[in-house]
């Protein structure tokens, strides 16, 4: 390619990036959130007035503003992702043609951030403006302790929606199990005429782990009929929360040890630096989906016991052809288990060995 020709694709390019930045700035239509740190300052100021309706609408928009938020984030994320991948012919492997070629080497630069800046453009579209939709890290902390539903409790209480109110105290308490003024209302509440048992609920339980724990309860009380479609839908929703935790992770850059204005960091170094807490988080996707409010530490293994757990069951039912399938599956994660490897032996000596060996792990 002619010098004149890599220049002027390379105006081109520089052009459509600017243009799509500039497109960018424009919110996506309709698109209204209200901010949940304005919601949540408001429901604290009724608190403190007495104003329980108020502490009710406002902390109830406070937290659907930020379940919205969340919503539209994965949303954005998950849509431009799919819209513009990474070109396949981007190879951005070394090639010592370039360093022969300066013009060359800028090309190859403008390349791989022509299609950087056109994701950056779809997700500035599809997000709005970015003031619209940060939380301050004092704010996402309160809605990480439940916060919220500490108010709530409080405020459905007192306005005789008993109800409402058990369920807020219980999933406030789920997430701080120390806190002994939410025990005291918890019992209480139990003491009361007309609450029930289904009353106290998690309004905040995630759905893979609920499915996880409730399957595990079944199993252990020897009910492996009921606990396989619990334990089956735990891994459905189990993936579909790790795609949005890693989604999730590509938000701003954490300057958690560094003072804003000191961060002086190159062009290539902070795009280094933020990128590897991009995959630092995503890899801690795994310790966050295995971790639940009324445990010390994560489940151990917690993807893994799944099929662990599910092999047994099919087993205790009789489906040697789903337990051989778990089997192979979890020794994807451990190839060395002995106990597996006998349990699968077993399975494939009541089935065939003919059958057996055509089942394949799962994917």
């Amino acid at each position: 390619m002619a010098v004149s020709e890599r220049r002027l694709l390379a105006a081109m390019l520089a052009v459509a990036a600017a243009a799509a930045l500039r497109v960018a700035a424009e919110s996506e239509p309709g698109w209204d959130v209200a901010a949940p740190d304005l919601l949540y300052a408001e429901g604290t100021a009724a608190y403190s007035r007495g104003d329980w309706p108020g502490v009710v609408l406002n902390m109830e928009r406070a937290l659907r503003s930020r379940a919205a938020l969340r919503a539209l984030r994965l949303r954005c994320r998950t849509r431009c992702a799919t819209e513009l991948p990474w070109a396949p012919d981007l190879d951005l492997g070394p090639d010592p043609s370039l360093s022969q070629d300066p013009g060359a080497a800028a090309l190859h630069d403008l390349r791989f951030f022509g299609a950087v800046l056109r994701r950056a453009a779809c997700l500035r579209r599809c997000l709005g403006p970015p003031s619209a939709h940060l939380l301050s890290e004092e704010l996402d902390l309160e809605f990480n302790k439940r916060s919220p539903y500490n108010y709530l409790q409080v405020a459905y209480f007192k306005i005789n929606k008993l109800e409402k109110a058990v369920a807020a105290a219980h999933t406030f308490f789920v997430g701080n199990p120390e806190h002994m003024e939410m025990r005291q209302n918890l019992d209480y509440y139990q003491t009361m005429s007309g609450v029930k048992e289904a009353d106290f609920r998690d309004l905040e339980a995630k759905p893979h782990m609920h499915e996880f724990r409730l399957g595990v309860r079944l199993y252990s009380e020897e009910k492996p009929q009921e606990a396989v479609p619990h334990l089956e839908a735990a891994l459905q929703e189990y993936f579909v929360a790790d795609e949005e935790c890693r989604a999730l992770c590509e938000g701003p850059y954490d300057y958690d040890g560094y003072n804003y204005l000191d961060y002086s960091a190159d062009l290539f170094q902070a795009i280094t630096d933020h990128y590897v807490q991009v995959l630092n988080c995503k890899q801690n996707c795994v310790t966050e989906l295995a971790s639940h409010p009324s445990r010390e530490k994560p489940f151990e293994d917690f993807l893994p016991s799944h099929y662990n757990y599910l092999q047994f069951a099919y087993y205790n039912i009789g489906n040697y052809t789903q337990a051989i399938e778990c089997a192979k599956t979890y020794l994807l994660f451990f190839p060395n288990d002995e106990v597996m490897h006998q349990n699968l032996a077993y399975y494939t000596a009541m089935l065939g060995e003919e059958e057996a060996s055509s089942i394949s792990p799962r994917e």
